[in-house]
């Protein structure tokens, strides 16, 4: 069964994406400014804050997904690590991964096609 359409778009989308934020994180951490030097001073700042509370829920969102999603604790809890690194990049990496083995968005989003088996 050929791939829908949108998995094509997912595919590509969530590649490029996932691809886009590790060179950005190896990029920030080669670029030789402390972690704790930006850090203090995005925190110092109120949309710095925010912007931090906004991405954690959101990242705990998507890890919740993934949870939700997947059929075994042990790999739920491995993403969950990899999320907590690699933020969006992670959770980019996990929709790529699922549209790669998915013919239609339905099975990318509930993986339906797994838990019917």
């Amino acid at each position: 069964m050929s791939p829908s359409r949108a998995v094509r778009i997912l595919r590509i989308g969530a590649s490029l994406g996932a691809s886009a934020m590790v060179v950005t994180i190896i990029w920030a951490l080669a670029s030789g400014v402390a972690l704790g030097t930006d850090g203090a001073a995005l925190l110092g700042l109120v949309w710095g804050r925010v912007t931090l509370i906004d991405l954690g829920l959101a990242l705990l969102a998507g890890w919740a997904w993934i949870a939700w999603r997947e059929t075994s604790l042990p790999r739920a809890l491995l993403w969950l690590v990899i999320v907590a690194v690699t933020g969006s990049a992670g959770i980019l990496a996990y929709v790529a991964l699922a549209a790669w083995r998915a013919p239609d968005v339905v099975t990318v989003l509930t993986r339906r096609s797994d838990r019917a088996t």
